[in-house]
């Protein structure tokens, strides 16, 4: 009986301690032994079995999946080493007997085929499902309670570190809540972006990205306030903390003002985000502040205006701003055929290179899977014939088998890996012909998304016109009038065209290895 070996611990303390990793190898080793079957792999896994999401497992189900025909068992000491869901549980007992493969536990072995088996298998695996849920359960209550009582219990905050205060386990500023201090002071100010200040701090040894700057600006754990968890029918809430608090709250209620863009008590209409997309995209020409936007009432109607946040009141109507775009940055997008064609053949090379690759390392793989098969065939013939001792036979065919089925696995990995189609590629790059169309009749989502596309740093606006601080290098290509190829008609584009040179840059091609 050809047999996989399975065994799991849920932390590196369990592992070696008590039915730890060693104790389960051994009881398995001992129980193949006796049962004289043939182990020809065996899997360690250090995750929770609360679900089979689990690394060693998928490569356990891989390889599996390589080698059905060659396999016939796959044990673990117990049940609750395999699964402690009962659900998932009978899904991959059902999943494996379809193959042909038998899942069973060493030290409570079960015949599943017997209907009175079955009772004793629900038991088996529910007894573990209980005991997760109880413990879970417990877990919960704890938490709960101390975080009632002021203790910090989820994970610790940027300028803070952990500290115990008695039973509790709390927190203590640490010589990163300097840093934090001074973050909120620049917020508050409200003279720079908060993704120029982030920038700035990047250079102090912040390494927080943007939405971590910013959910670390709205957090209330500052204030010396902690949470307390959502539980039962009771919904989670803030309180005072155990910790001292490192920013004020004055400081923390301008900075959640400013993050907001408003009076924190109003509520605006749904139609300000829809109606000025290039909110976010747009760079005052006086003061270089980001403007906003904003709907005025009068005259029997509303009105949009994107405006500055600051003293210099430059107020330009909507309208006015939608027209300049699309006059002075939209119509020039008018993609030149030679040039989107040469970018396409390039993806088109650039798929095929790894499609060959691909095919290349499947062969390889097909031709030592055959070798193997050969030298198994040639074994078996010197044993047929004498030339080999039972013992040395079985020896070199237990080898030559692990190996080709590791080599299985491999194979049906590569092989079920997909790229980009050819129309999938093509689809794309067609589409850069109707950006502007795109534009003028997508939805708000879609014209964020394109303009983070096209403008690769803010757009500076006036009453008199509006131009990008930087052009964007993919935009310039694909825009360009490429002269030499309009003079060679079709003709590709050559070395001295400046473009046949240039790879396409990160984001408007599949990433290369």
């Amino acid at each position: 009986m050809k047999t996989i070996l399975y065994t799991r611990v849920s932390t590196d303390e369990q592992a070696n301690k008590g039915h730890g990793r060693d104790y389960q190898k051994e009881v398995l080793r001992r129980y193949c032994q006796v049962n004289n079957y043939e182990v020809i792999a065996e899997f360690e896994e250090d995750h929770s079995a609360k679900n089979f999401n689990r690394p060693e497992w998928k490569k356990l189900e891989l390889f599996v999946k390589a080698n059905k025909k060659s396999i016939d068992k796959v044990i673990f000491t117990k049940w609750d080493r395999f699964s402690r869901d009962i659900y998932n549980a009978l899904d991959k007992i059902k999943s494996f007997q379809k193959w042909g493969i038998e899942l069973n536990a060493a030290e409570q072995t079960l015949d599943l085929s017997n209907p009175d088996n079955k009772l004793m298998l629900s038991v088996y695996l529910t007894v573990p499902e209980v005991e997760n849920d109880k413990i879970s359960q417990r877990t919960r209550s704890g938490m709960y309670k101390a975080a009632k009582d002021g203790a910090w219990i989820g994970r610790v905050p940027y300028g803070y570190e952990r500290h115990h205060f008695g039973k509790f386990a709390s927190l203590k500023p640490n010589e990163e809540s300097k840093l934090v201090q001074d973050a909120f002071y620049e917020v508050s100010l409200g003279l720079l972006p908060c993704e120029e200040i982030r920038r700035k701090f990047e250079q102090r040894g912040y390494s927080g990205v943007k939405q971590s700057f910013l959910n670390l600006l709205r957090n209330k754990v500052y204030l010396g306030m902690t949470k307390v968890p959502k539980y039962d029918n009771d919904e989670a809430f803030w309180i005072d903390g155990l910790h001292n608090a490192i920013i004020d709250v004055p400081t923390f209620n301008k900075v959640q003002a400013i993050l907001e863009g408003k009076n924190r008590a109003a509520k605006p209409p749904s139609i300000i985000n829809e109606a000025m997309p290039l909110r976010g995209f747009l760079e005052c020409e006086y003061c270089k502040g980001n403007l906003t936007g904003s709907i005025s009432k009068g005259n029997g109607g509303q009105y949009g205006y994107y405006h500055c946040r600051r003293n210099c009141k430059n107020r330009i109507p909507t309208t006015l701003v939608h027209e300049m775009f699309d006059e002075s940055i939209l119509s020039d997008f008018i993609v030149n055929d030679n040039v989107l064609e040469l970018y396409k053949e390039v993806l088109l090379d650039i798929q095929k290179t790894k499609l060959g690759s691909k095919s290349k390392t499947e062969n390889n793989s097909k031709k030592m899977i055959d070798e193997l098969s050969k030298k198994i065939e040639s074994a078996e013939d010197k044993y047929i014939n004498g030339e080999l001792s039972q013992d040395v036979f079985k020896r070199i065919i237990s080898r030559y088998e692990k190996e080709r089925m590791s080599l299985k696995a491999d194979y049906t990995e590569i092989k079920e890996s997909k790229g980009l189609s050819v129309k999938a590629i093509e689809k794309a790059v067609d589409g850069l012909k109707n950006i502007p169309k795109l534009y003028k009749n997508g939805s708000y989502d879609t014209k964020v998304q394109l303009l983070g596309l096209i403008i690769p740093k803010k757009l500076i606006i006036s009453k008199n016109g509006c131009r990008t601080k930087e052009k964007n290098v993919v935009v310039e290509l694909l825009t360009r009038v490429n002269k030499v190829s309009q003079r060679a008609g079709t003709k590709k584009a050559i070395i001295s065209d400046g473009l046949s040179n240039m790879a396409p840059p990160a984001g408007l091609e599949p990433a290369t290895p």
